[in-house]
């Protein structure tokens, strides 16, 4: 059984998932998948992985307010 591979998510739709709304169910969680991706490419910090991963089920609380002096990739612009 061979199992197909999955495409490579565009950088658009991991910046989608990072700045999600607080509060949605499972957003902490994807939030911190797209965390991941960021930190693999070398766009994300250690410590600013770390943030998302505690906060990873945590849905309504805010990496923003732990990551203030930290970079981090800036939302999507566009429609």
């Amino acid at each position: 059984m061979s199992v197909a591979a999955q495409p490579e998510p565009s950088r658009e739709e991991m910046l989608r998932l990072l700045h999600l709304p607080l509060g949605r169910p499972g957003s902490g969680r994807e939030r911190y998948a797209a965390a991941m991706w960021f930190h693999a490419r070398g766009e994300l910090s250690h410590r600013a992985l770390e943030v998302y991963r505690v906060l990873s089920p945590r849905d309504g609380d805010d990496p923003a307010q732990l990551l203030d002096a930290e970079p981090r990739p800036a939302p999507a612009s566009g429609p």
